[in-house]
């Protein structure tokens, strides 16, 4: 693992988590042998508007049940499940973190949901799949944390079939350059690699796609956000919530997001790319040379 893996995995790897997302459900009375995706969405959707952007990002997907798709970055889950019970398709997803990767399948199986969702924990810039081997691709907000966000959008591409579809739903730069930190995902600035939304989509059709679909969210963005306030003393934190993945400094966190948003320093870009198909024609003059 490389130094900036090593510092990036810290960051990831909250101790005992799948214990102690089940004693908060304990807490909440919840029926651990009835519980549903929507109990556990205050903790497991880790990204900008949470389950409603997810929802929204299956329609712009169009993923169909016979499809096989990969998450990239799935932290424990979330969206790589909801995904999966909207569509019916098989989802396996993968993390850098061995603790998002366990607490993953210990909530998958919790849900009975292991038939049609697995996990790995892995590089996202090295697959461990053989080429062309997924119908689709889902990556929510995980780029922030690459730097060689090309390898990653290479291999993407690389495990994507032909006429597949990748979404792309990421925090990007913007016109400021100065970002308060810490933020959700990122302690300071050793481990947030944010590029502007133009170089970002010429790093995704670098890498082979073509762009269906690009849209601005970062007037959504703002909108959730709106009322996060910088914490005063001890911080008042609901029974589950993300800050049992990212620390109990969530408060200030999303404060610094909301300021970030405001000043312009970051952006929330939305992004359909597919990887084109194989014509007869090509396919012919390859096998006549």
């Amino acid at each position: 693992m490389t130094d900036d893996n090593a510092h990036i995995h810290g960051y990831y790897s909250p101790n005992d988590l799948y214990n102690k997302i089940v004693d908060g459900l304990n807490r909440l009375g919840k029926d651990l042998s009835k519980v549903t995706l929507d109990d556990l969405q205050p903790v497991d959707e880790f990204h900008i508007r949470g389950d409603s952007a997810t929802k929204e990002l299956i329609e712009l997907a169009e993923f169909t049940a016979d499809m096989n798709i990969l998450d990239v970055g799935c932290g424990i889950g979330g969206s790589t499940r909801r995904l999966s019970h909207e569509t019916g398709c098989r989802v396996t997803g993968i993390d850098l973190s061995n603790e998002y990767i366990d607490a993953a399948e210990r909530l998958t199986h919790l849900l009975k949901m292991q038939e049609r969702v697995s996990f790995h924990a892995c590089s996202a810039l090295e697959l461990p799949f053989e080429d062309e081997c997924f119908d689709g691709v889902w990556s929510l907000q995980m780029n922030m944390n690459v730097e060689d966000k090309q390898a990653w959008l290479n291999e993407t591409y690389r495990v994507l079939k032909p006429g597949g579809r990748a979404i792309f739903y990421e925090v990007c730069a913007h016109r400021n350059p100065r970002i308060h930190f810490p933020v959700p995902w990122a302690q300071d600035s050793a481990m947030s690699f944010l590029v502007p939304p133009e170089e970002f989509r010429r790093m995704i059709e670098s890498a082979g796609f073509e762009i269906a679909v690009w849209n601005d969210k970062t007037d959504l963005a703002r909108e959730a956000f709106a009322n996060a306030r910088e914490p005063v003393g001890e911080p008042n934190l609901p029974v589950l919530g993300v800050y049992l993945l990212v620390g109990r400094d969530i408060q200030t966190k999303a404060y610094n997001l909301r300021r970030n948003l405001d000043e312009e320093s970051v952006s929330l870009i939305e992004s359909v790319a597919v990887k084109a198909r194989l014509d007869a024609s090509s396919t012919g003059a390859s096998l006549r040379d």
